[in-house]
């Protein structure tokens, strides 16, 4: 009988073990695959939001008038900080809004910068918020 209990216990040891080392290698697992498309469909869905609110007439910060851009309104949005103009955008991703002409060169607005959005990201070589 006492063989019987040693017998017991090394196979609880093997079965908590096992069950620890599974635990651990599918919270791993979990932490490290991060679906690219979810990723996609999020920025995506982020876009689409930035787009509806600069033409929609009731949104607090709107740049589109009468399906034309409003330099002016643009201008504004240049003066607001970064991150002030993510908190009202409600998005939680790094963005540039630029504008593109119909050959798909970006344009300069207002002979001063090529869009407004994060530093960090580059348009041609240059930061967003630059010449």
């Amino acid at each position: 009988m006492i063989n019987l209990k040693k017998s017991q216990s090394w196979s609880v040891d093997i079965a908590l073990g096992v069950i620890v080392f599974m635990a651990a290698f599918f919270i791993f697992y979990s932490l490290l695959s991060t679906n690219p498309n979810t990723k996609a469909s999020n920025l995506k869905e982020e876009a689409s939001i930035i787009i509806k609110q600069f033409g929609s007439g009731d949104a607090s910060i709107r740049i589109i008038d009468n399906n034309e851009v409003n330099t002016s309104k643009v201008n504004e949005l240049k003066n607001i900080s970064y991150d002030e103009l993510k908190r009202r955008l409600r998005i939680e991703s790094d963005f540039c809004i630029y504008f593109e002409d119909d050959k798909g060169y970006i344009m300069i607005i207002n002979n001063s910068y090529r869009g407004v959005g994060a530093p960090n990201i580059n348009l041609s070589g240059a930061p967003c918020s630059q010449k």
